[in-house]
């Protein structure tokens, strides 16, 4: 074999297991975010522990993060959407509410709510890279957090708290089309009764 020769062999070789090797990275990927100033679920859960009903004020959750003023996606909710969300216990049983909430019921127009809703997750395609790319055979794995809170004022003084979410979001899904390309066709093909 000449020089020549072996310099193309390894140089073939070369970009062929650089193809190999970056083919995982062919593959389509992407993240979605509610824009937050919290970048993982504890720093979101720990500015909530600082919230004190009967002690915090609204000063105290726009330096949190729980107001429009300081946080984008903080959403108010108004007292008929309090009553919807939060008390959904018949009047005789209005006695047994957190003392924050039957506050807000006799307040009327002083109640009002934050709510706030933050959702971080990337999708990562992953398996063979032709069987994506021409819709054979795709596999999507999710990971990511979410965090919900809604705190009820009266006034400008935090009278009752409450959050949920999902510390570690991990999903994993896998679509199967036989026909690849050609499945999603069908339904273009299929006449569509007249009225």
């Amino acid at each position: 074999m000449t020089y020549r020769s072996l310099s193309l062999i390894k140089g073939f070789s070369l970009v062929l297991v650089a193809a190999l090797l970056g083919a995982c990275t062919v593959l389509p990927h992407g993240d979605q975010r509610v824009i937050s100033k919290w970048e993982t679920f504890d720093q979101a859960m720990l500015a909530y522990k600082d919230i004190v009903p009967y002690s915090s004020t609204l000063t105290d959750l726009e330096k949190l993060g729980f107001t429009p003023e300081s946080q984008d996606n903080v959403r108010i909710l108004n007292r008929a959407e309090i009553v919807e969300r939060l008390i959904s216990t018949p009047d005789r049983y209005r006695e047994t509410l957190p003392q924050g909430l039957r506050e807000c019921l006799i307040s009327g127009d002083a109640c009002y709510a934050h709510e706030i809703k933050v959702r971080v997750t990337e999708d990562k395609r992953y398996g063979n890279v032709v069987a994506d790319l021409f819709n054979f055979n795709r596999k999507v794995e999710t990971r990511g957090w979410e965090f919900n809170a809604v705190v009820v004022l009266v006034d400008k003084l935090v009278v009752y708290k409450s959050w949920s979410g999902t510390p570690s979001i991990h999903e994993r899904s896998h679509t199967t089309n036989p026909l690849g390309p050609l499945q999603s066709i069908g339904p273009a093909l299929t006449p569509k009764p007249s009225l």
